[in-house]
């Protein structure tokens, strides 16, 4: 059966209130030894579960591109970079999940972890298929691999692992809410506007688990995660430097995709209650 890319009402999504015993269905599993909110992170599942979206229904794949050569060209360079970052975010967590939930000691840690890599892997399907439609096959950029190396090494991977998809979540929801606003094509927005819908699940999942990621991690560890965060952040201002005129070609603003993504990153550390010495950030440039 053909499917209809235009029907509407294939897109609403079951609310929780709507489900028969929700309230029992939302107590936490019982052999959970509660190192997170684990009410929460149950909830965050059942959520995820309910607005799960498929792509090929959700953008066409198959319509004209109706952008100018030059833009097409830019947007090609663009989504090759982000493809090679959700692939590394579905690689990552694919690796780190068993660790963080042994970490938690929390089942509901592992079904709320299962439905973002399957988040992810949407992601990556629905980048890929856009990037063929732009005429450029997909393909994985191992310069960017660092960013991996740099989120899931060290003694502290776990916490580590959480601050740099805090950061990188954010990133990308500031690229997306940028990309919305600039001269992509109708497919592209409504693929950015898909995937913010994960996003700010993924950010909500950050903010339910990190405080209490904080209160159990030393100072040492603190100590840890702040320099890696801070050199992840340095990299990633200085790559986004050389996208200068690229981005203002499409309509987009570097400077200010950076100081977005860094302004919410100082947010959710506020939140935490750190330090304000806690948070280094390098300068961006003009």
């Amino acid at each position: 059966m053909e499917i209809d890319v235009n029907d509407r009402k294939k897109r609403d999504f079951v609310s929780l209130s709507e489900i028969p015993g929700i309230d029992k269905i939302l107590q936490p599993s019982p052999e959970g030894k509660g190192k997170i909110n684990e009410a929460k992170v149950r909830r965050l599942y059942l959520q995820a579960s309910t607005q799960q979206w498929f792509a090929p229904q959700r953008i066409d794949f198959s319509a004209p591109v109706l952008m100018d050569d030059t833009s097409v060209e830019v947007w090609r360079k663009f989504m090759l970079i982000f493809y090679s970052l959700e692939k590394m975010g579905l690689d990552t967590i694919a690796h780190m999940t068993s660790k963080a939930v042994r970490k938690f000691e929390s089942n509901d840690a592992a079904y709320y972890l299962a439905a973002q890599a399957f988040d992810e892997a949407r992601h990556v399907f629905a980048i890929e298929n856009y990037l063929k439609r732009l005429g450029s096959p997909p393909k994985y950029d191992r310069g960017l691999h660092i960013f991996s190396q740099l989120a899931a090494m060290g003694a502290y991977r776990v916490e580590n692992w959480l601050f740099s998809t805090l950061f990188s979540e954010n990133f990308a929801s500031a690229f997306l809410r940028m990309a919305r606003e600039s001269n992509l094509d109708d497919q592209g927005k409504e693929m950015c506007r898909s995937l913010l819908l994960d996003e700010s699940r993924h950010l909500h999942f950050l903010h339910t688990v990190l405080p209490d990621v904080m209160d159990r991690l030393s100072l040492l560890g603190k100590t840890y995660v702040r320099t890696s965060q801070f050199f992840i952040m340095k990299i990633t201002e200085g790559l986004a430097r050389k996208f200068d005129n690229d981005a203002t070609v499409v309509g987009m603003n570097r400077k200010h995709l950076v100081e977005d993504a860094f302004e919410n990153v100082k947010l959710a550390y506020d939140n935490l209650n750190l330090p304000k010495k806690f948070l280094k950030f390098p300068k961006i440039a003009s």
